[in-house]
């Protein structure tokens, strides 16, 4: 549940960014449509600017991710936990499997008392699933905003935007 609050916080962000980019920009947009562009043509102009923005984030967004994996691959410490030894004789390696029968882990022996140490390894990984939702939902960001921002942006009316001109 917190990803997807953290999702609609950053939608709901870009979203009032660009409206505030937008205000910003009355005396352009009061002049485009006093020159005769169309409602349609400014919303599509501030459309296509968020979505290349949303482009960009995404893309820089993949880029600190990988950047962040080689760091915590790097500096990740070697993890080790003590548990109570399952079966076999004491000081065998034995491969621990986890759901599935994957194998998680080796056995690599212990102290007399039954317990064997088992490597924990901990890495950062990388899907191409995840690099594409990342990509898709920069975009949706960028779409959601663009569509709020170029919304205001075509309710302009010309007189009005070019009295701020000055």
């Amino acid at each position: 549940w917190l990803a997807v609050l953290v999702l609609i916080a950053a939608f709901a962000v870009a979203s009032l960014l660009t409206m505030a980019a937008v205000a910003r920009r009355v005396p352009e947009f009061g002049t485009l449509k006093a020159l005769g562009w169309r409602s349609s043509r400014i919303v599509s102009q501030v459309l296509g600017e968020s979505v290349t923005t949303g482009i960009a984030g995404g893309l820089a967004g993949v880029g600190l991710g990988f950047a962040g994996v080689a760091i915590i691959d790097k500096i990740a410490p070697k993890l080790s936990a003590t548990v109570p030894s399952a079966s076999g004789a004491f000081g065998t390696p034995q491969t621990v499997t986890g759901p599935g029968g994957a194998a998680s882990g080796t056995l690599i022996g212990g102290p007399a008392a039954g317990h064997s140490t088992v490597a924990v390894p901990m890495s950062a990984s990388v899907t191409i699933g995840a690099i594409a939702l990342a990509v898709v939902l920069a975009i949706a960001g960028g779409l959601l905003a663009g569509s709020f921002g170029g919304w205001r942006a075509a309710r302009l009316r010309p007189a009005a935007a070019l009295v701020r001109v000055g």
